[in-house]
């Protein structure tokens, strides 16, 4: 078990490294969903495929897709995808969502089909092909404490019943340094 914290603490103080080297709010975004695949043994021991960021714009009432991992998994869902990733936008206080049921709750919010992180941007059975092109099984997604809010979306190649202790640790760590800088990055507010 210290061997775990102690790989888990280098692996914290790598990412933390990624997102600080960021010079601008477009590199921390690209740094928030690409840092945790840095070390591609401890993203597959994870089963971790895609990281998606979302924030919200509270002038529009929106949850926009910001940025999205540079993975195999992400390739896949965009090449299936019938709307251009940043074109799929989701309503603020949609129900039924769990992206705007994880902002507007404070907690994690799991599913294991995709259209409950489209809808009503997507059909489900259009949700249904991004996440067959991804060959994804599971996402959770973890609200962010920053700016207006935002979510991290944490996608898995596993089932979610073999989603355990240490990967549910990860996310919530990661949601929380990604807020952290976030807020730093937006002046602290």
């Amino acid at each position: 078990m210290l061997y775990f914290t102690l790989v888990g603490d280098i692996y914290f103080r790598q990412i933390d490294h990624l997102l600080s080297a960021s010079k601008n709010s477009e590199q921390l975004f690209e740094a928030i969903v690409n840092a945790p695949f840095h070390n591609k043994i401890k993203a597959t021991q994870m089963d971790l495929g895609i990281v998606v960021l979302l924030l919200v714009d509270k002038a529009k009432g929106t949850i926009d897709r910001i940025a999205l991992s540079d993975t195999e998994q992400a390739a896949g869902a965009v090449k299936m995808s019938e709307k251009p990733f940043r074109e799929i936008v989701i309503p603020l206080h949609y129900q039924g969502n769990a992206i705007a049921e994880a902002i507007d709750s404070g907690e994690p919010q799991s599913v294991t089909d995709w259209k409950h992180l489209f809808i009503p941007a997507l059909e489900p059975s259009a949700a249904r092909f991004n996440q067959a092109g991804a060959g994804i099984e599971f996402s959770c997604v973890y609200p962010l404490q920053a700016r207006d809010g935002g979510a991290l979306i944490f996608s898995f190649y596993q089932v979610g019943a073999n989603i355990g202790p240490k990967q549910r640790s990860f996310m919530r760590k990661y949601s929380d340094l990604a807020s952290r800088y976030l807020r730093e990055a937006s002046g602290g507010d």
